[in-house]
């Protein structure tokens, strides 16, 4: 298993200012947010070398410098792509990975998945798809309802499981040859979702489906649940100690 993921690199985009977090990103960026009392971005790498990935570009953006000293010190087989501040999401994956030689694995900075990426990889180069998009089913906490022009109820569901992007994909060597150059220098995460947009229309877009343990830290709420119940829903490997 390892050796087969040897030869895949994975993107991890560092770049955004995780502006919910409050105070707490002012003085950081937000892989250094600590979970059970070590930055998430070390979690996250660590995790990711026990699989067998070994190769690693980080994509900086905001606070950009302390995120390339704490893992200056780390001995990784990294590079530290600086593709500025305000640049958007798919332009920073473009800037440091394009022409793609090979696929490549692709994961935001805030989020950690327990990933079988054997298994993710095989689904995604057996598909032939120019993304793979790896998706978890959520709850709803809601009765969602839908109706029509006249304002006439024509749906409604109670408290439906929705599938969400959880922050990891893998692209194709040809993905960045499906989409033009418009998409990709939008700004924000607007290039991500305009891409997969038109590669849905293409059938260009495979889904991973992960029902596995993850973590997300998007606001002081989740940070708090997330080093409240760590344990209980992602322990650590032994790597993960160094």
């Amino acid at each position: 298993m390892k050796k087969f993921l040897k030869r895949f690199s994975m993107i991890i985009l560092c770049g955004g200012r995780g502006k919910r977090l409050g105070e707490i990103t002012k003085r950081i960026p937000k892989p250094m947010v600590k979970i059970g009392g070590k930055p998430i971005i070390q979690h996250k790498i660590s995790y990711y070398i026990s699989q067998g990935i070994e190769n690693f570009t980080f994509c900086l953006g905001y606070k950009g410098k302390i995120l390339e000293k704490f893992l200056s010190k780390k001995n990784l087989n990294g590079y530290f792509s600086h593709g500025g501040v305000n640049t958007g999401i798919l332009k920073r994956i473009y800037i440091s990975s394009y022409p793609l030689s090979d696929h490549i694995i692709i994961s935001y900075g805030d989020t950690l998945a327990k990933i079988n990426f054997n298994h993710l990889m095989k689904s995604h180069i057996k598909s032939n798809s120019s993304i793979t998009l790896v998706v978890a089913p959520i709850r709803n906490p809601f009765g969602l309802i839908d109706w029509d022009h006249r304002g006439k109820a024509i749906n409604f569901k109670e408290k439906p499981i929705l599938n969400h992007f959880i922050g990891y994909a893998v692209l194709s060597p040809k993905f960045f040859k499906k989409i033009n150059k418009k998409i990709i220098n939008l700004k924000n995460g607007e290039g991500i979702v305009k891409s997969i947009q038109l590669l849905i229309k293409k059938k260009e877009v495979n889904i991973y489906k992960f029902e596995d343990l993850q973590v997300t830290i998007n606001s002081k709420k989740e940070l708090k649940e997330v080093n409240t119940n760590f344990k209980k829903y992602f322990t650590l490997n032994e790597n993960s100690k160094k």
